[in-house]
């Protein structure tokens, strides 16, 4: 008697996860917060926030892109797995992963300087 299969899938049963293959995108060599666009661009999420990032064949990432992949999945309410990430890769990630948490976002501390006379203007400009 052949014996038949039937194989129901439901998005809530088994949420699968998506895989981003970061290197399929962008360069080895990751240095800019613009890199996120390129992800952004590029990664399907609208029914599916489970997303595995696959940091294959990246070498190195600077802070500021890591800052901004950070706030790219928190804003985004990705539930992020990130793979495959190199010494150099998983220490800046984590960095900036702490320096997040222990910032407060609720506010940001502006500089305010007054200058009576335009001469007081050009002097401070000068000097940045």
């Amino acid at each position: 008697m052949p014996i038949c299969f039937i194989i129901i899938y439901t998005k809530f049963a088994f949420p699968m996860r998506n895989i981003f293959n970061i290197s399929d995108y962008l360069p080895s060599t990751i240095t800019t917060r613009k890199a996120i666009d390129e992800i952004s661009h590029n990664l399907n999420f609208t029914y599916n926030r489970n997303v595995t990032f696959n940091f294959i064949k990246i070498d190195f990432v600077s802070r500021a892109f890591a800052d901004e992949f950070i706030h790219f999945i928190e804003n985004n309410n990705i539930q992020a797995k990130i793979i495959n990430t190199n010494p150099v890769v998983e220490e800046m990630l984590n960095a900036v992963k702490k320096n997040r948490k222990q910032r407060n976002n609720g506010f940001h501390n502006i500089a305010v300087t007054h200058f009576q006379e335009k001469e007081q203007l050009n002097h401070f400009l000068s000097l940045i």
